[in-house]
């Protein structure tokens, strides 16, 4: 089996090495040129876009939003359906887009005989790195277990939550839960400062109780090392709670909830914080307290 892979950023990068780690050929391309080089150190290979089409069985994608992987897959100059010979069978899309956005590019793959499975990732790039991600996958019941295949080496769970979109909806539905309880984690730690609380002592404290999750554990102690740099930056978490506010939209939904931690977010990215950790809208609540 021969795996392209396109997007070598925070989540792309380790997911490839992982892949590697399973004696898998891996195709690589992406703009970043040092990143390509690292993981061909370790036994990728750094082809074109035509190479790739030409060469392997499944490309998995990991991109910043929706129009970049249409570029890539079609839209674009140098796309991989605009190559003479593609003997792609699927593209695995581990990035996070709205339901229509997988929709559309799934009609369009579907002309070329290619499959489209959205399969956005849970875990950030901790998660990542020790291959343990959680996959939430849009697909075809008859496609699950030769995506679970070839996701195997990245993942610790790859579950169908059902067609073609699905996959995009409980990842927005995943970062309403996410971003929601890192708001709510840092006005509680803002709290805790104002009496001069020993967060350490607080984190041990609670951590066990109902208030214990795993965006505590790893969100908590970045707060209290004040340590944001990013495993899951500012900037991407309000592109998807961007798209949540979107897709809501379209169904005639109110998330008010949601649409506040949007505006923290935005707020946080206009004042040149995009690439901290999204742990970092701390700041946020610090700011408007004067702390």
């Amino acid at each position: 089996m021969k795996i392209g892979f396109i997007g070598l950023g925070i989540m792309g990068k380790p997911m490839v090495k992982n892949l590697l780690k399973a004696n898998i050929d891996v195709y690589v391309n992406d703009l970043n040129k040092e990143a390509e080089q690292e993981v061909v150190s370790d036994g990728a290979q750094s082809v074109s876009i035509e190479q790739m089409a030409q060469e392997v069985d499944h490309i998995i994608t990991s991109l910043p939003n929706g129009a970049i992987v249409k570029a890539v897959l079609y839209s674009g100059e140098d796309a991989i359906l605009k190559q003479s010979e593609i003997k792609v069978q699927s593209v695995i899309d581990t990035s996070s887009l709205t339901p229509n956005e997988s929709l559309e590019i799934s009609k369009v793959l579907e002309k070329k005989a290619v499959k489209y499975i959205d399969a956005p990732v849970s875990g950030g790039e901790p998660l990542a790195i020790t291959g343990e991600l959680s996959v939430m996958i849009g697909c075809d019941e008859s496609d699950l277990a030769t995506i679970q295949g070839v996701l195997a080496p990245i993942s610790s769970s790859v579950i169908r939550v059902g067609d073609v979109g699905a996959g995009s909806v409980v990842k927005l539905a995943n970062q309403i839960i996410v971003n929601t309880n890192i708001a709510a984690l840092s006005e509680a730690v803002v709290l805790a400062k104002k009496f001069d609380i020993d967060l350490g002592s607080m984190y041990e404290a609670i951590k066990g109780g109902l208030a214990g999750s795993s965006v505590m554990d790893a969100k908590f102690p970045k707060m209290i090392q004040e340590d944001y740099r990013p495993g899951g930056t500012l900037n991407i978490n309000l592109k998807d709670m961007k798209n949540v506010s979107s897709t809501a939209d379209t169904v005639g939904l109110t998330l008010p909830l949601s649409n506040q931690v949007k505006e923290i977010y935005k707020s946080e990215v206009a004042h040149g914080n995009g690439m901290n950790d999204h742990s970092g809208i701390i700041k946020y609540f610090e700011k408007i307290n004067k702390m």
